[in-house]
């Protein structure tokens, strides 16, 4: 997949890079990534997902594609990583506050694009759906209203 389209306002992502099943995508307008990643390994066998990046985007299903949508098309200057776990529906982590400009390079693999992501990520709390804002991790759609206030003037 070259191109992803987005659903709620049709937002196009460009694939910037892949490596087999995982890839980057990235808006200019909106100046945000999406990072996918398709290769869960299965703990007890140590065998791959055969997924495919269809199957990670086809596997948010109902409200969680509306949520990830959301966090694509209607924020500015963030990075979400996309990842589909051993034989379940998708999760993503939305990171309000890493700005992609700080991750684009010419020589930069998914790997280290998956790294840095990682990195910059303060703690990862075990929610499927998580928002980073303000230097915390919350469960999609917990972000306190001043917390959210402060980024919104600051991003406008």
């Amino acid at each position: 997949m070259t191109t992803i389209t987005l659903g709620l306002e049709g937002t196009e992502f460009n694939q910037i890079l892949a490596n087999g099943e995982n890839a980057v995508y990235y808006n200019t307008d909106l100046n945000n990534l999406i990072i996918v990643r398709t290769d869960a390994i299965n703990d007890e066998t140590l065998s791959k997902n055969d997924d495919t990046i269809k199957d990670v985007f086809g596997y948010l299903v109902g409200d969680r594609f509306d949520d990830f949508c959301a966090s694509a098309e209607y924020f500015r200057n963030s990075t979400i990583l996309v990842h589909k776990p051993w034989h379940t529906t998708t999760d993503f982590v939305a990171n309000y506050d890493l700005n992609p400009k700080e991750l684009l390079s010419s020589n930069r693999s998914v790997e280290s694009f998956t790294q840095a992501f990682n990195k910059a990520c303060p703690e990862l709390i075990p929610y499927k759906l998580i928002e980073i804002m303000g230097g915390k991790a919350y469960r999609h759609g917990d972000i306190p209203e001043d917390v959210f206030e402060a980024y919104d003037t600051n991003n406008q």
